[in-house]
């Protein structure tokens, strides 16, 4: 149970002390309700997130050593903002892009009213650092009801374990506390030390490793950047997307693979056809991917990441078979927990280890894009009695990556976000297209008749499902 003056977690930690050399590591769900809500009544459905862990809670960053979490008050006032009337046109663009405030707790509710045809919208933000695994899950189960029963006032939602405000044994003075934890901080980094040193020593790890080279020889060295790789100017837009997903779980069943395999496999294939667009050579070439993945430990899940390397110029069929193969690889190498092990001693670092890993990432990122997914209900939900017609995940761009793509499965749908940073990824709108054919193309490698949409629409309105979200 995360109580009052704990050390983060390790990928936690490191990730907020990125935060503070490039502010922005905040993910976000687009959610699309049928209707209009006022602020007084989101309110009293916002104030249900008080069972989610740390959502009472607040970082301290002290000067040398980990972050750590302090207590703080749950107030839903602070937290939820209602975009003006002179600003809906670029309230999601400012809302995604604008931090979160880093002395209160990580999270903010952003309503953007008249967002879309059939009513408003809201932004549901959160940051990497607060929340367990990929976050997306909890934060819809908690927020959004499951019958259209429109409850006026809700029950009082019981702390989670994990959430909290807990204090244990007698008051002790600050500077007496601060001594404690400066000498538990310092102990800790020489255990984490040995502790991962161990754990790459061990037999299994060192052969899986050895096969990995072989596989991925040049695993260790950053790759060669693509377009969107530079430096940006920090301005976010998300681009919405939509598959079916009875078509997802068609190619699971026939070509094989999980659906972050498969996600990863529709990816690669739209990445190659960009690149071909515009002149790139693709054949012989990668793309490396940060899959965010969870890790199961003692503590619960943590957070990490597989460097999934998505070789191009092969058919959808082998491009999808070689992605599950190295996934299967990965995950037998242990290379999440190496990876989550080496987040462990960096957090003792604290802002130093996270500046360093800034600048080598300005330099040449490890990774040309990350990728994320999450299964949500694959029936309707409700806010209010309102319907939740769609729900768009958001992942974090920076430190060279100046494209992500989130997929969230809801209500046999494939919810797809793109965010882009406009100044490194400026083309970004025609990536849904192309994200489209190599999902066809992986179709028909099942034996379905091929799904291609029409590259330049004529004018006039478009449906909904193919609309962009501009920013």
């Amino acid at each position: 149970m995360t109580t009052a003056n704990e050390l983060l977690a390790a990928d936690r930690a490191f990730l907020w002390n990125l935060e503070r050399q490039s502010p922005g590591l905040h993910i976000a769900g687009l959610a699309r309700i049928e209707g209009s809500i006022g602020r007084s009544e989101l309110l009293g459905k916002v104030r249900r997130l008080r069972g989610l862990p740390r959502f009472g809670l607040r970082v301290e960053t002290a000067p040398f050593g980990a972050p750590r979490w302090r207590a703080a008050d749950f107030d839903p006032e602070q937290h939820v903002h209602v975009a003006g009337d002179g600003e809906r046109d670029a309230a999601l663009g400012d809302a995604l892009t604008k931090p979160l405030d880093p002395s209160r707790p990580l999270w903010e509710v952003h309503l953007l009213p008249e967002h879309h045809d059939s009513g408003d919208a809201l932004l549901v933000k959160t940051h990497l650092a607060a929340v367990d695994g990929l976050g997306t899950n909890d934060l819809f189960d908690v927020l959004f009801e499951t019958s259209a029963r429109n409850s006026r006032d809700d029950p009082p939602v019981p702390l989670m374990a994990g959430d909290g405000v807990r204090r244990t044994g007698r008051p002790e003075s600050c500077s007496a506390r601060r001594l404690a934890e400066w000498v538990e901080d310092w102990t800790g980094a020489g255990q984490d030390l040995v502790d991962g040193a161990m754990h790459l020593a061990s037999e299994d790890v060192r052969t899986a490793l050895l096969t990995l080279n072989e596989t991925m020889p040049d695993a260790a060295l950053p790759p060669l950047p693509l377009p969107f790789n530079r430096a940006g100017k920090g301005r976010r837009r998300l681009i919405r997307h939509e598959f079916s997903y009875a078509d997802i779980r068609t190619i699971r069943s026939r070509l094989g693979g999980a659906l972050s395999d498969v996600v990863v496999a529709i990816v690669g294939g739209a990445l190659e056809r960009y690149l071909a667009g515009r002149g790139v050579p693709v054949k012989g070439r990668n793309v490396r991917i940060a899959l965010a993945t969870d890790v199961p430990g003692r503590g619960g899940k943590r957070r990490s990441l597989l460097p999934i390397e998505v070789p191009l110029g092969l058919d959808a069929a082998h491009r999808l078979r070689a992605v599950h193969q190295l996934g299967r690889l990965l995950r037998a190498a242990h290379v999440p927990d190496v990876l989550a092990r080496l987040a462990r001693v960096q957090r003792r670092g604290g802002r130093l280890a996270a500046a360093a890993a800034a600048m080598s990432s300005r330099i040449r990122p490890p990774f040309h894009l990350a990728v994320a997914n999450a299964t949500g209900p694959q029936i309707p939900a409700f806010l209010a009695g309102r319907t939740v017609i769609g729900y768009t995940p958001s992942w974090p761009v920076g430190f060279g990556q100046g494209l992500s793509c989130a997929f969230f499965a809801y209500n046999q749908l494939l919810h797809v976000g793109l965010t882009v940073d406009k100044g490194a990824c400026p083309d970004g709108a025609a990536l849904p297209d192309l994200l489209a054919e190599s999902l066809s193309e992986l179709r028909e490698a099942t034996g379905s008749a091929p799904r291609r949409p029409v590259r330049n629409p004529p004018p006039g309105p478009r449906p909904l499902a193919d609309q962009t979200l501009e920013t």
